[in-house]
């Protein structure tokens, strides 16, 4: 990708933030609901989805099946519109629908539809256990504005080139909105959203703070069972064939860091893992102040956007879990940069790119009187690679972080 291309791209105007706001984490997205009655056999093959949802038009539904099959049976499962089209199909072939946390289908276009079972044995069961309301973006957000830039659609992006809106589209192809779905610390569900960037064809980073419901104890983060019940989707709204996967493991996470790495499988209907046209470019070098940035990002769970016209505010800050009352700063503890591009819940964990199309940062948190910094924050790709290098050399090795010199 040409340093040309990508630096007409972003627009670089240096600006003041505006008065901070306090700090928030995921935002929440999506209403979870639960089938009434929706348990398929051999004798009941067929059931209608129902379930308190809006009453309004769905961005999309999705629904989470799980499958019991001791004797390792044949089974399928087709997905029917109320007026009979599949909208989507799978079998006994996807060994996942039969672990505990079951597997989500893909999007569903159709209101409430219809799922129909087949099997010969009486052994086998499927139910259907969640259902997921997803509305066109998120009702509650934390905007965390910055003067002179805003979050815009990168579908509706003007562009005075070919090459600036290939360029712009090969970075945003690696954009992800990670999808979890868990309890609140209440007892409650919760469904929410952050962004994240795939760094090779099954491998996807975000925020740490994105692996639970906002208050959890640290221990509830990246469980299995939170990873297993994810959803990583790489759709380009209006996509005929959506990109979506589930998450399989968890490489990476570190809390000081607010990063995890996660490893990604197809959903039981989803299309296979593909490598992207173009990975991200991954460098070890630190960013420095008024260096030209961008942010990829889904702001208040909203389709792929872009953040362009800001640059670093200031290098070097400490890391969000370090005390705030210390002293000198320790070296190793700053690993965080600011930035002026304007962000809302739903941004964490979203890419930061320079001038040069370089991933530098990851977005996590916006403004906050807590920190003494005006601005929001990211954490720089150095030290998540240092980090990396250390404690994981075959991750590293594996996403193509750059070699000694």
């Amino acid at each position: 990708m040409r340093k040309t291309a990508i630096a007409s791209v972003i627009l670089a105007l240096t600006l003041t933030p505006v008065a901070a706001q306090e700090e928030a984490l995921v935002t929440e997205f999506g209403i979870a609901f639960k089938p009434r009655d929706a348990t398929l056999t051999k004798t009941r093959q067929r059931v209608e989805i129902d379930g308190t949802v809006p009453g309004d038009a769905p961005r999309y539904y999705r629904l989470r099946i799980r499958v019991t099959n001791p004797d390792h049976e044949e089974w399928a499962i087709a997905v029917r519109s109320p007026v009979g089209q599949i909208l989507t199909a799978f079998d006994q072939s996807q060994t996942n629908c039969e672990s505990e946390a079951g597997c989500w289908t893909r999007r569903l276009t159709s209101r409430l539809p219809v799922v129909q079972f087949s099997t010969a044995s009486g052994a086998v069961r499927a139910e259907v256990i969640d259902g997921l309301y997803m509305p066109s973006q998120s009702a509650k957000t934390f905007y965390s504005p910055m003067q002179g830039s805003r979050d815009e659609l990168v579908t509706a992006l003007g562009f005075s080139s070919r090459e600036e809106k290939a360029a712009m589209q090969s970075l945003s192809d690696n954009l992800g909105m990670f999808i979890g779905s868990g309890p609140r610390a209440d007892g409650t569900h919760a469904n929410w959203c952050c962004s994240g960037v795939r760094l090779t064809a099954d491998l996807f980073m975000t925020n740490w703070h994105c692996g639970a419901a906002p208050r959890m104890v640290d221990e509830a983060y990246w469980q299995s069972e939170r990873c297993h019940q994810a959803i990583v989707d790489l759709s380009w709204d209006g996509d005929d064939e959506g990109r979506e996967y589930a998450c399989r493991a968890v490489e990476f996470a570190d809390k000081d860091l607010d990063v995890a790495i996660l490893r990604l499988s197809p959903l039981a209907d989803g299309p296979s893992l593909v490598r992207s046209l173009t990975s991200p470019r991954l460098t070890t070098r630190a960013v420095t102040a008024g260096e030209k940035v961008l942010v990829l990002h889904h702001p208040a769970c909203a389709p792929k956007s872009v953040t362009r016209e800001c640059s670093v505010l200031k290098p070097g800050i400490g890391t969000w879990t370090a005390p705030r009352n210390q002293g000198t700063l320790d070296p190793n503890q700053a690993t965080e940069f600011t930035h002026n591009c304007t962000t809302e819940n739903g941004s964490s964990g979203g890419p930061v790119f320079s001038a040069e199309a370089e991933l530098v940062g990851l977005h996590h948190l916006g403004v906050s009187p807590m920190r003494l910094e005006p601005g929001n924050f990211a954490v720089g790709m150095d030290a998540i690679l240092s980090a990396i290098k250390t404690e994981k050399a075959d991750l590293y090795q594996e996403i193509g972080a750059p070699a000694d010199p």
